[in-house]
């Protein structure tokens, strides 16, 4: 699958194109827990609540009466409520029931970014004090470590030597580069389930289905277990490889942000409490522009049922955590001085010019508030300021085994992408409660797949949402249908928005700025959302070239195999100076695969560009070492072109000894004006014949013309109309 963004316009170069980082996301649609009094929704926020008293030993005897739940502020019913203990659950009124461990799995991700070595020595010892004795049935365990970005050093096993060895060498002052462990790793689990990890069935839905169970235990044979959740988990780690390998991750604080974010993301994937146990040396600084990202850690963690248990392994320290605050806001306050100073005479400083920035940061210079604010917004703790780590790791240990699950509706009126703030209180004062802090409201069709919301999303998706689609400005949108090399059914999706239909602010005295956002939604007849694109562009534009840039388009596509079918493909496009939205639903029929004489969708060219090096072969509009660039709903001029061209892909019948031919049609306003039967070439190595061709129009009357493309092998016969308006 490959996108391909394209601006057709004559000012190109100094176009800057920025993908903004992954954003929000809701939690997970839930199962019921077992032992659960009500049989819960498809919105019910699920909990896991850690209570101790004051001495911090965990309570096990409290009942939901124990309990209030508030959601953004409002008081919530509870409708599930269950203490989990090992691998029973104890249900409200004191039943025990045994668990199902393929439901109850309980994951620990380590993952280690030390670099001294008295730091690596105390998170090696504190993670081999977790490993004493076997491991509980359930309890799965993983090695990672961050150094430019996610490396996988052991994938989830309950194996204790495994696990030994990959700490040792997280852990090792000599090692520093990991990148071939992971690729050894990555080898193994590709070897294990094979090279498509994504697969047509979701790894929940693999869970869920019963068949080869029930039908084990109608022959007397135990149903592998093990080996469902071995599975499971391999595919889950190469979802989070394939994930980091794709993140263009260049500076230390967006490593940070971005590596834990691949962690935590696909481990939506697995029912069950999870724990990241994360052995850092200090914290580290969010930088600017990343404090939303860095929310979407969070967001994401807590819909993925996540904790991050956050190592502060420097151990015991004799400098202050806000010693790195105090440094920055010193600069910034000599900046400061030395600026009012200055009678215009000296130049001036970069640091003075920085000043605003400095100050800024001064805020966010105690790193270790991060690993803070991290391990308590997902209902874990810091442990940090200590040589003794291995005490408060027990805590750990403890809260894997045990702990409560509360579910609630929260009701929600308006899935507005906004933040929704989730507090318990207890009925006594001496009890101390461990949860996550809160949630990202998405629509419901979005729950349980997976999906990152970015910021940008969060309009855009409740325009889509709205009973009347908004439609301040116009754009259009298409989805064409091709056939793949193995003749699966190929989508082509198209986005054209006139730049002139966005709004440009002069910023300073030289320079414009404006901004694209949008998202396309796939969806099948049912309204479930199987595919979602998305991104944000900003426009920065010398004001000499504004015109030029406005003239143009901005076209997007992306191409991925679908089933066939009936779909909805909804679009919206935000003009984020303007603060204006446009929706469109459009309507998609994918015609089944098949061997036979077929046709694709026709395309009106709107030109054709080279061919760059990132541009996937495999997209159905590169022809050669070109590509087509479609205009939906194309109106042409007669003054401004001499000619109107057309793509098509006839894929002949593999099987008939006859060539393919292909007849033309022509007509305006119903009435056929003629034909033709141009000359095709001869099949690629795939089996295609490409096509353009090419009318002119200095002869044609103004009007709305029809051209019809029939392929004729032999008796078969297939045929794709496209209209255009000629002024």
């Amino acid at each position: 699958m490959k996108n391909s963004p394209r601006l057709m316009c004559f000012w190109l170069a100094a176009i800057a194109l920025f993908l903004l980082p992954a954003g929000y996301a809701q939690q997970n649609a839930t199962a019921p827990p077992q032992g659960a009094a009500v049989r819960t929704t498809s919105e019910e926020v699920l909990l896991d609540v850690v209570v101790r008293d004051k001495k911090g030993h965990t309570v096990n005897n409290l009942k939901p009466e124990d309990f209030q739940i508030f959601d953004n502020g409002e008081q919530k019913k509870i409708m599930a409520f269950r203490l989990v203990q090992g691998g029973e659950a104890v249900a409200a009124g004191g039943s025990r029931m045994q668990l199902d461990p393929l439901r109850q799995i309980r994951l620990v991700t380590m993952i280690f970014q030390c670099w001294n070595n008295d730091a690596r020595r105390l998170a090696h010892d504190a993670a081999l004090g977790l490993l004493k004795g076997d491991l509980p049935q359930n309890v799965y365990m993983s090695v990672m470590t961050i150094d430019r970005k996610l490396e996988v050093l052991q994938s989830f096993t309950n194996d204790p030597g495994l696990l030994r060895k990959a700490i040792d060498r997280a852990t090792r002052s000599e090692n520093t580069d990991f990148s071939s462990d992971t690729a050894i790793v990555q080898k193994q689990l590709e070897q294990m389930v094979g090279p498509d990890s994504s697969g047509a069935q979701s790894i929940q839905g693999q869970i869920d289905n019963q068949n080869a169970t029930n039908a084990a235990q109608a022959q007397g044979r135990a149903p592998d277990v093990a080996g469902l959740v071995n599975m499971a988990m391999a595919q889950m780690v190469l979802q989070m490889l394939e994930s980091q390998q794709s993140s263009g991750v260049k500076e230390a604080g967006r490593v940070n942000i971005y590596a834990l974010l691949d962690a935590v993301k696909e481990q939506y994937r697995l029912p069950g409490r999870k724990t990241i146990l994360y052995f850092r040396e200090g914290g580290f600084v969010i930088p600017q522009g990343m404090e939303e990202p860095f929310k979407s850690v969070i967001s994401v963690a807590n819909r993925s049922n996540v904790s991050f248990y956050a190592v502060d392994a420097r151990g015991l320290t004799t400098g202050s955590a806000s010693s790195g605050a105090m440094n920055t806001l010193n600069r910034a306050a000599r900046a400061s001085q030395d600026q009012m100073a200055n009678d215009g005479s000296q130049a001036v400083r970069p640091d003075e010019a920085k000043l605003f920035d400095t100050s800024i940061e001064s805020t966010r210079a105690n790193t270790q508030n991060t690993l803070a604010n991290l391990a308590e917004s997902t209902g874990g703790m810091l442990i940090a300021n200590t040589n003794d780590v291995g005490t408060p790791l027990r805590k750990l240990a403890e809260d894997i085994q045990t702990y409560y699950e509360i579910g609630y509706v929260p009701e929600i009126k308006s899935y507005d992408g906004s933040f929704r703030k989730i507090a318990i209180k207890m009925n006594s004062s001496d009890l101390r409660v461990q949860s996550r802090s809160g949630y990202i409201a998405l629509p419901p069709a979005l729950a349980g797949q997976g999906n990152l919301l970015r910021a940008f999303e969060v309009p855009l998706l409740t325009a889509l949402s709205s009973a009347e689609l908004p439609k301040t400005f116009g754009y259009q949108s298409m989805a064409l249908h091709f056939r793949g090399a193995q003749n699966q059914s190929v989508c082509d999706l198209v986005l054209d928005v006139p730049l002139a239909n966005l709004t440009f602010q002069k910023k300073g005295n030289d320079q414009s700025e404006g901004r694209l956002s949008y998202v396309a939604l796939v969806k099948k007849g049912s309204g479930e959302v199987i595919k979602k694109f998305g991104n944000d562009i900003p426009f920065h534009v010398p004001n000499a070239e504004r015109d030029a840039l406005t003239a143009g388009h901005f076209i997007y596509t992306e191409h991925f195999d679908l089933p066939p079918g009936h779909y909805t493909l909804e679009t919206a496009v935000l003009d984020g100076e303007g603060n204006r939205i446009s929706a469109r639903k459009n309507s998609l029929m994918m015609p089944p695969p098949s061997s036979a004489l077929s046709i694709s969708s026709v395309s009106v060219v709107r030109n054709m560009k080279d061919k760059e090096a990132s541009t996937d072969q495999s997209d159905p509009l590169v022809i050669g070492s070109r590509v087509v660039s479609p205009t939906l709903n194309p109106t042409v001029s007669k003054a401004g072109n001499s000619s109107v061209s057309f793509y098509v892909v006839i894929y002949p019948d593999k099987n008939s000894s006859q060539a393919p031919r292909l007849s033309m049609q022509f007509s305006r306003n119903g009435q056929v004006l003629g034909s033709g039967s141009p000359e095709l070439g001869q099949p690629d190595k795939d089996g295609r014949i490409q096509y353009v061709a090419t009318v002119a129009v200095a002869s044609l009357e103004p009007g709305e013309y029809a051209i019809r493309f029939n392929a004729i092998q032999g008796a078969e016969t297939a045929e794709e109309v496209t209209t255009f308006v000629l002024q």
